[in-house]
């Protein structure tokens, strides 16, 4: 392998399911027309280096605490390294799960974002945490496969790959108190695996 770590399939699955929502959410398109555009791309071959695209505003560490409040515990985050992407030939079925899965909660899962960042509504954040917050918690809560601390860590790499570091910062700030309050009500697979006594391996 080279020096540089590729993504998992899981990992690339999730990447391309925000790159589908991010689509839908600029040009008005359908989960239908958005994947026939990502699959005509996949088709013809894509090469991409990561990189934060232009125009996503810094969020500082400060900033993040302002808006998750003090007590936010802000953890150590591992990361994905120097990362090459090697894409699939057809999106994954993967991603087409997280996009229905959020786009059939979609209310609900948008309102729970709103609460748990109300310094910071919903439409004033980057387009790229915004996704990947509402693919993150369709997984949470809708999809149990996936041990919730795999799935929160991956959502938090892929921000601060695609977008910045304490975006990454800001995400596992939302996606813990998801995790804390919901397993609490017996909601989603953070319940499960508090039942099940373990957090599985990363995937």
């Amino acid at each position: 392998m080279s020096s540089s770590q590729l993504f998992s399939r899981r990992t690339l699955a999730r990447k391309l399911a925000c790159d589908v929502l991010y689509r839908m959410d600029l040009t008005g398109e359908s989960l239908e027309e958005a994947a026939d555009s990502f699959r005509s791309m996949l088709k013809e071959g894509v090469e991409e280096h990561p990189q934060p695209p232009d125009g996503i505003p810094d969020i500082s560490l400060e900033r993040v605490r302002l808006l998750l409040g003090e007590e936010a515990v802000i953890e150590e985050l591992y990361s994905f390294g120097s990362s090459t992407l090697v894409y699939p030939a057809d999106l994954p079925g993967f991603s087409i799960d997280l996009l229905r899965a959020y786009l059939e909660h979609g209310e609900e899962i948008d309102r729970l974002i709103d609460s748990y960042a109300d310094r910071w509504s919903l439409q004033r954040m980057p387009l790229v945490d915004r996704n990947l917050l509402r693919l993150a918690i369709a997984e949470l809560l809708y999809l149990p496969e996936v041990p919730p601390g795999v799935t929160v860590n991956e959502y938090v790499e892929l921000a601060k790959v695609f977008s910045t570091e304490d975006s990454g910062k800001f995400v596992n700030g939302i996606l813990g108190r998801v995790l804390r309050e919901r397993a609490g009500k017996g909601e989603g697979h953070a319940h499960r695996e508090e039942r099940e006594g373990g957090s599985g391996e990363r995937q």
